[in-house]
């Protein structure tokens, strides 16, 4: 029987782009998105026996029932918590309801899902890959929540492999942090002025390149986490080290972007 695997958020983006790797490389796949409708034209696209359901991952039961019907196509191996959103703006600005649902589809949504993966993978093991992003590692001003949120991503990526190795449990689980991947996320913040920064970089990377990347990283042994591409991952962490230098920095940066944003 082959096994199963879930993607969250992938109605479209990253993470119809994951499942379509997943699928390629012989996994039942679950798609899962907010917007049903979407859910299920994606897993049509796919084919492989695919199924889309609805779900809201700020719900943390809904992961379970995405868990159980999962194990319903195969043996659970694969979970990608992938979801998010994101709020551009000067951090003091964004609205109670902007500020609760991006901390709880972002974050939240990562820790439900992956309570629930290693629920239904237990003893017979498994893998998690966690989408977080470059953002989770540098200063990105206009983008300081989502930033945070993809931050807590990767700290609780790392801190819960600890516990599943304390634990004896062998699952293995993953945080993969792109840059500004080429997807609706980012192209609807085109004329934003707030998400600036979104343009002042090299070239969006493509979905499917993320998605390659990302599966391989989801069947590693060794490796927890990955930033794509490495070279930036370098960089940032040079800003990271001397955090008021590299604000400076990212002055430069955001006129960069400004005059990208103005082409637009």
């Amino acid at each position: 029987m082959n096994s199963s695997a879930v993607v969250t958020g992938a109605g479209r983006g990253i993470g119809l782009a994951i499942a379509r790797e997943l699928c390629a490389r012989g996994n039942r796949v679950v798609l899962t998105d907010v917007d049903g409708e979407s859910a299920e034209r994606a897993a049509a696209e796919i084919g492989g026996g695919a199924i889309g359901l609805e779900q809201d991952v700020r719900e943390i039961g809904s992961h379970r029932r995405i868990a159980n019907a999962a194990e319903e196509l195969g043996p659970l191996a694969r979970w990608v918590n992938n979801a998010g959103i994101l709020f551009a703006g000067d951090a003091w600005t964004h609205s109670d309801e902007q500020v609760a649902a991006l901390l709880e589809v972002n974050t939240r949504g990562a820790v439900a899902g992956s309570s629930a993966a290693i629920e239904a993978m237990g003893a017979r093991g498994g893998a998690i890959l966690n989408i977080a992003s470059i953002s989770a590692l540098t200063p990105v001003p206009g983008l300081a929540l989502y930033a945070a949120s993809k931050a807590a991503v990767l700290s609780y990526t790392t801190s819960l492999q600890g516990d599943l190795d304390h634990a004896g449990l062998p699952i293995r689980v993953h945080s993969l942090c792109p840059d500004v991947v080429r997807t609706a996320m980012v192209t609807d913040n085109e004329r934003d002025p707030g998400a600036v920064m979104l343009f002042s970089g090299p070239a969006p990377l493509s979905a499917e390149r993320v998605a390659r990347i990302g599966v391989d990283l989801l069947e590693s042994r060794r490796q927890i986490f990955r930033v794509v591409p490495r070279w930036r991952g370098s960089l940032v962490r040079i800003v990271d080290a001397a955090p008021s230098v590299g604000l400076s920095a990212l002055g430069v940066m955001r006129r960069i972007g400004e005059r990208r944003q103005a082409r637009f």
